[in-house]
């Protein structure tokens, strides 16, 4: 989709090369409810590169971030660390030729850069040890919905992720009379808010 959107740009189009950082929470879903789980806090910064297209307050954005979050399952706290690159399509109202609006929606694609599997140990109700396991995706795939403000140069926003694709396998193992093996897929939603400065 970027690289039609590209194309499709003209010599008059403008381009803008900024950076963006913010916060994002992070919850995380499983196919049945067997694991614990929390919001967590996390970040993330990098370059964005803003293009208008040669239609009426049509406009794209493509950026890379480096993106750091936490996620805590049960007792344990899961360190993810990924290269993020998300497209999006903006549908700008400007107020004046200093403010405006805009609404933002694309896909979005991020890579594992840091460790990929955790196990620990915990116990059930019935006091019996279970091993589980914890393995990150080397990449995801998730959509991008969103809006914000824009002024002049500065822009806030607010943005949620939803993911499409798996981001873990999380397994749990008890070995007791009557074998018990579970196997889980995760899934990652994240509010993000993010400020962003154009040069």
């Amino acid at each position: 989709m970027a690289i039609a959107m590209l194309g499709l740009t003209s010599a008059k189009a403008q381009v803008n090369l900024g950076v963006r950082g913010g916060f994002n929470i992070t919850e995380m879903s499983f196919n049945e409810e067997v694991f614990d789980t929390s919001n967590r806090l996390g970040f993330f910064v990098g370059p964005v590169l803003k293009f208008s297209l040669p239609f009426p307050n049509l406009g794209l954005d493509i950026a890379g971030y480096y993106d750091q979050r936490d996620m805590k399952i049960d007792d344990e706290t899961i360190t993810q660390k990924s290269i993020i690159v998300p497209a999006n399509l903006r549908l700008n109202i400007g107020f004046s030729d200093m403010a405006g609006i805009y609404l933002a929606a694309g896909p979005q694609i991020s890579f594992n850069i840091g460790d990929d599997k955790y196990s620990w140990k915990d116990w059930d109700a019935n006091k019996e040890q279970v091993d589980n396991t914890f393995r990150l995706k080397n990449s995801v795939f998730s959509v991008n919905l969103g809006g914000g403000v824009n002024l002049g140069r500065y822009e806030i926003g607010v943005n949620y992720n939803i993911g499409v694709s798996n981001t873990a396998d999380v397994k749990s193992f008890k070995d007791v009379t009557d074998t018990a093996y579970d196997k889980r897929k995760a899934k990652t939603n994240t509010w993000q808010i993010h400020g962003t400065i154009y040069f």
